[in-house]
């Protein structure tokens, strides 16, 4: 059975990879102006779409890992053990990079904020 279930999680692994990449292709290469629509979807419907795949993409990852934990297991024991902690703690560190790296506006536009500071400026 688990062996049924890691072949469909490898498949699915698989379709959801391919999906991502298409709607993230969409999304940078077609999508480029507001308004345009594909499918009668605009890019934000498409960007919806692309975060909802790449959490399933996530929840089937951890499912995949989950499924092999012995061979995870067992790599951590072999040989290569510095190798893999090194490799684990640096894509630990790359996600949470990212999460951290500091939102900015496009230069030119303003939020609600800058335009009360350019107001109050010109006063």
């Amino acid at each position: 059975m688990k062996l049924l279930v890691l072949r469909v999680c490898n498949i699915a692994l698989y379709l959801i990879t391919c999906v991502l990449a298409g709607t993230g292709l969409l999304l940078e290469l077609r999508l480029e102006e507001h308004g345009d629509r594909i499918l009668g979807m605009s890019s934000d419907d498409w960007g919806e779409i692309h975060l909802v795949i790449a959490l399933i993409f996530v929840a089937l990852s951890i499912g995949h890992v989950l499924l092999n934990w012995n061979w995870v297991v067992g790599l951590f024991r072999g040989k290569k053990r510095r190798a893999m902690v090194v490799t684990g703690l640096v894509g630990l560190a790359l996600a949470a990079g990212i999460l951290l790296v500091p939102a900015s506006s496009p230069r030119g536009q303003r939020g609600d904020h800058g335009e009360q500071r350019q107001a109050q400026e010109d006063h």
